[in-house]
């Protein structure tokens, strides 16, 4: 079976941060050092966002969405910190989802230090793809693998539940003082 080399003259070498044709922008790492560093900021003491002083039945309707679209925008980064609870909880109980992602993650960060304008063979030269074909056959292994760990139901069950409790927590803690001045000044 004679496999020929693929010319890499169709790749853009000026390609960084283009996936199939998108321009994608690589995050660099001061950039995400940043974004982390701006949500941690957001962060509210626990103490706060659990005092059980200020948590009240709503009066109607307009009161429940007054407190929860202040409390969305206050406590967001701590209900970031649910989220991600809830998913390493998901994560730890379904063990196949886990090396799953694992598996995946690997293999994208591997095919990430490949070099992105020329072909690389595999197998002893029986498969040649370059780093874009990589990246589609990593895409559908990646849905097999989703659909195979039962990740559709564990996306489910964290936006579900996740949702559940931060529009419970929202909706029952009122707004402080404090807060509320906060946002006015």
């Amino acid at each position: 079976m004679n496999i020929q080399q693929t010319s890499s003259s169709n790749v853009n070498e000026n390609d960084n941060g283009s996936f199939i044709g998108i321009n994608v922008p690589l995050l660099s790492n001061e950039t995400f050092r940043q974004i982390r560093e701006k949500r941690f900021s957001m962060f509210k003491p626990w103490s706060d966002f659990f005092d059980r002083n200020r948590i009240s039945k709503p009066k109607d309707f307009s009161d429940i969405t007054k407190r929860v679209s202040h409390n969305i925008v206050y406590f967001q980064a701590n209900y970031l910190i649910i989220v991600l609870v809830l998913l390493i909880y998901i994560m730890i109980t379904n063990l196949l989802l886990l090396i799953s992602v694992v598996a995946i993650g690997a293999g994208f960060y591997y095919v990430s230090k490949l070099p992105s304008n020329e072909p690389v063979s595999f197998f002893g030269g029986m498969v040649v793809a370059d780093q874009k074909k990589l990246y589609i056959i990593l895409g559908i292994l990646s849905v097999i693998l989703f659909y195979l760990s039962s990740g559709g139901s564990a996306l489910f069950w964290i936006v579900g539940v996740s949702s559940t409790i931060i529009l419970i927590h929202a909706s029952l803690l009122e707004p402080s003082i404090e807060s509320e001045f906060a946002q006015t000044v």
